[in-house]
């Protein structure tokens, strides 16, 4: 089991919280911005460019970017969760430590380096001893 310091813990807190607070004024204006609905993200720009694949072309592409910051937030609030548990800072697939220096480049992380990798690459978690 991987033990961080109260201020190692407290640092991290604040990272979580801070990109927490930045996702969600993007997702926010991101929202506001589309009315919520997909769709009128598609008439906004069917009627700024007069070219419809174009068109469809940037409405994915915002949609996409929504996606990302939805899923990464939802990483960053189960960190949060995580983060007072015993187990955190361990690798999900092994359950080596899951070194500091990797959590406060990357709080969210859940694996480490040699996991996340293998995860990357599509070769499956590596064996637990």
């Amino acid at each position: 089991m991987h033990y961080f310091t109260i201020e190692q813990r407290e640092t991290l807190q604040r990272q979580l919280d801070q990109r927490a607070a930045a996702l969600r004024a993007v997702i926010a204006t991101a929202l506001r911005a589309t009315g919520n609905e997909r769709a009128a993200g598609l008439a906004n720009h069917l009627e700024e460019v007069d070219d419809e694949p174009v068109a469809d072309l940037e409405s994915a592409i915002e949609i996409a970017a929504l996606e990302r910051e939805l899923r990464e937030l939802r990483a960053v609030e189960s960190a949060r969760k995580r983060l007072h548990e015993p187990d955190f800072g361990l690798c999900q697939d092994c359950e080596a430590d899951i070194p500091y220096a990797r959590l406060s480049a990357n709080p969210t992380a859940i694996r480490c380096i040699g996991c996340q990798t293998r995860h990357e690459r599509g070769a499956g978690p590596a064996p637990r001893l």
